[in-house]
């Protein structure tokens, strides 16, 4: 029988998001493109609020996601972005 210890699991998942996250800056410091992430929409869902945010490059909404919190949607759309521009 194994074990998994679910701390390892989600320390290994936080830093893969971090790293996409920080992959898509990189990208966009190289390239010269204005990175933002913003808000798109706020709701109540369940009785908590639900955000969708969007990962916009040079104005252009390049992805989005939606979360609980602001942090883990905007690291979600970060990574839908890396996959859409082939940053993979």
């Amino acid at each position: 029988m194994h074990i998994i210890n679910p701390h390892l699991y989600m320390e290994d998942l936080e830093n893969l998001e971090i790293n996409q996250k920080n992959k898509l800056y990189g990208w966009a410091n190289k390239h010269g493109k204005n990175l933002e992430f913003e808000t798109l929409e706020e709701t109540i869902e369940n009785g908590r609020r639900l955000f969708t945010i969007g990962a916009i490059v040079d104005g252009e909404l390049v992805a989005e996601a939606k979360a609980y919190n602001k942090k883990d949607a905007s690291q979600v759309a970060a990574q839908i972005a890396v996959i859409k521009l082939g940053l993979i």
